[in-house]
């Protein structure tokens, strides 16, 4: 055999990719470690923090024994066509460049977890969908950048010094074999080794196919996946979510239903068969259709991260209502509402599309015409329907997706700045007051002209990096007020502060001005936050998810168009998926709308209940997550849930199943109507 073949040379490679596999381990556990001190809240103790750190050396050893299988296939021709200097060295360089990239992701999903109390899931992809230069500012404001840089060019520096030396070390000390055949079979054994660790078990699936729960407590079992695993589950997810290949059926699949047929029954429905679906899914809201000349105009608000829980601080010395607070007496303010989804499209799309799947009216999709859209009742009531942003309106193709959802008019930044030439604002968009000032004159005008207006609009200025020109120096804001949870950086949080008030301050103008004109008494209003502000707390998970999850929420409505009794259960749990419902219900009896949730103002046979993300259901029993195979997180107290999950109960799993079956159904619908839409 040609000296350069031998198999004594497959030894030097070998300690080079034992150090990967090692260094993968070490740095996940590193990881592991900052994120529970970072985030485990003092109420665990350490002994949770052990079982997190064995499972998750094993998902580690997965992951470094596939890096070090791909580092031995690229240099193996190398060494096979003589070179094994070179081999050895790309090797090493290799080895380097793959510990950078796991530390870099490992850093990256540390301060993810910090903006969105989760690990890496599909809304990090949106990073490439959104404002992205807006959002790599956001970045470089919020974040420390330069240092990271820094540190992982120390870090780069220090691995290009130490591996070469530390594989030679241990070049010189590894069991090589007398004899040929020996050498031979240490190589196989090793390759068969790292095959194993790749695989993870020697039972029938993989490792990573396998249920990561090592705890009661949700928090530790999300300690045990390493950053390229969950950032690889999230692209997995993010693919089964958004890919509306042929089969209709994935999402009813994913929720545990074996057919179309068992998600209808488990509904509730007497059937599957389509029609039936069709007929449970756009009911009728109650009532005789009214004249288009007595019906009111409809404005809903989806506010930029307009979370609940900093209202609890509100007080004499933190004034973060200003006009708001004289409003809300004038309708009514839900106290346990939960934001469907985690971020602004996501929520967007939930609030207007009624959809489970998301980014769905982007691509492809954005000249699809859905017709689960909330416009349409208006449209077809006779409305003149439209949609305000005080940004771009090529932000996730809002321009183009909405048209085909029955808006008549998309209005945006630029229309803002025709009609106030001074408009300004941050990387976001325009400065919420000239976006309430804008949205008071279409409705005046539509007024004017007789016309009927629904109008959806979205602020941005309550936005990373919270900047904001036009402060409210008569309203006090105190970041001591927030309590020892806190973020520490009093300046930053001072900042968010002043965007949150700005916004609700601005928000109370517009709804004192409808109040006080001609228009109060024939203009229904609801808003409702997208998501919390996220950064501003250090939360104890998941004990305080339900504060993570629930957002401000209002609801105007004129007497002429309230129903009798005595109006909704503010204190009941609600969400995204019953404003439209509600608002049809109120503005448009008579006509047929998409069910993605109640009317607020009629009591559920299931009780309180809001979905969050659709996989935490909130009730009064306490959170069931997730949606299949559910555990129950009874409540402690209003704003804390308990650790440790449970076995439901029957009466908890019965609901839990009606809502993931409802859920499956909508699903169901949506990606049939996008298969059939695309023919």
């Amino acid at each position: 055999m040609n000296p350069a073949f031998s198999p004594a040379h497959g030894q030097r490679l070998f300690p080079r990719l034992w150090m990967l596999v090692a260094g993968v381990v070490a740095l996940g556990a590193v990881a592991r470690l900052g994120m529970w001190l970072s985030y485990a809240g003092v109420s665990r103790g350490n002994e949770l923090l052990w079982p997190a750190l064995l499972q998750g050396a094993r998902y580690d050893l997965v992951a470094g024994a596939i890096c070090a299988l791909l580092v031995g296939l690229l240099t193996t021709p190398v060494w096979l066509a003589g070179r094994r200097e070179q081999a050895v060295r790309g090797a090493q360089w290799l080895l380097v460049a793959l510990l950078l990239l796991f530390a870099l992701l490992s850093v990256c999903e540390h301060f993810y977890y910090a903006f969105y109390k989760t690990r890496f899931d599909p809304i990090v992809f949106g990073m490439f969908e959104d404002d992205t230069s807006a959002i790599l500012e956001t970045v470089w404001d919020d974040y420390p950048v330069i240092p990271g840089v820094l540190a992982l060019a120390l870090g780069g520096a220090a691995l290009g010094w130490a591996v070469p030396r530390m594989g030679r070390w241990l070049g010189a000390r590894w069991p090589t074999g007398s004899a040929r055949w020996a050498r031979v079979l240490l190589l196989v054994v090793q390759c068969l080794l790292l095959l194993l660790l790749a695989r993870g078990t020697v039972g029938t699936f993989p490792l990573v196919r396998r249920d990561v729960t090592v705890s009661a407590d949700p928090f530790v079992n999300a300690l045990v996946l390493n950053a390229p695993l969950t950032l690889y589950r999230a692209a997995r997810i993010r693919a089964k979510e958004t890919d509306i290949n042929a089969d209709p059926l994935v999402g009813v699949h994913r929720l545990g239903f074996a057919t179309l047929q068992q998600a209808a029954t488990a509904a509730g429905l007497p059937s599957g068969e389509p029609e039936q679906i069709h007929r449970a899914l756009f009911p009728v809201a109650p009532g005789h259709a009214r004249p288009l000349a007595e019906s009111p105009h409809v404005v809903v608000g989806l506010m930029e991260s307009f979370g609940q829980d900093l209202l609890y601080t509100d007080g004499p010395g933190n004034d973060v209502l200003g006009r708001l607070r004289g409003e809300l007496a004038h309708g009514y303010q839900f106290e346990n509402f939960i934001s469907g989804q985690n971020g602004t499209h996501p929520t967007l799309e939930y609030l207007l599309l009624g959809t489970p799947i998301t980014p769905l009216a982007n691509g492809r999709n954005a000249r699809l015409a859905f017709d689960t859209s909330a416009a349409l009742p208006f449209k077809r009531a006779g409305y003149r329907t439209a949609f305000l942003y005080g940004g771009g309106s090529d932000w996730r193709e809002l321009g183009t997706a909405l048209p085909q959802q029955g808006f008549d008019q998309v209005y945006d930044a630029r229309d803002i700045r025709k009609r106030f030439p001074a408009a300004h604002g941050t990387d976001w968009g325009l400065y919420d007051a000239y976006l309430f000032h804008f949205a008071q004159e279409l409705l005046t005008q539509a007024d004017a002209r007789g016309e009927r207006l629904f109008l959806v609009l979205l602020t941005t200025t309550n936005h990373p990096p919270f900047e904001l020109d036009t402060p409210r120096p008569d309203l006090p804001l105190d970041p001591n007020a927030l309590g020892p949870r806190a973020l520490a950086d009093k300046t930053e949080l001072r900042k968010m502060l002043a965007t949150y008030q700005y916004q609700a301050d601005e928000f109370g103008g517009f709804l004192q001005q409808l109040r006080q004109g001609p228009l109060g008494e024939r203009t229904l209003v609801a808003a409702a936050g997208d998501h919390n502000l996220r950064s501003h707390y250090h939360y104890d998970l998941p004990a305080e998810q339900v504060d993570v999850d629930r957002v401000f929420a209002y609801l105007r409505v004129p007497k002429a168009y309230a129903p009798p009794g005595d109006g909704p259960d503010v204190r009941a749990f609600a969400g995204h998926g019953d404003l439209m419902p509600t608002l049809v219900s109120l503005a448009l009896p008579g006509e047929r709308y998409f069910a993605t949730g109640r009317n607020l103002w009629e009591r559920s046979s299931d009780g309180s209940q809001a979905l969050a993300q659709f996989e935490r259901l909130y009730t009064a029993e306490g959170m069931l997550s997730p949606l299949v195979a559910p555990k129950l997180h009874v409540w402690r107290d209003p704003r804390h849930i308990a650790v440790e999950g449970q076995a439901p109960d029957a009466a908890s799993a019965a609901q839990v199943q009606r809502v993931a079956a409802g859920v499956a159904l909508r699903d169901w619908y949506i990606r049939e109507q996008v298969l059939r839409l695309r023919r």
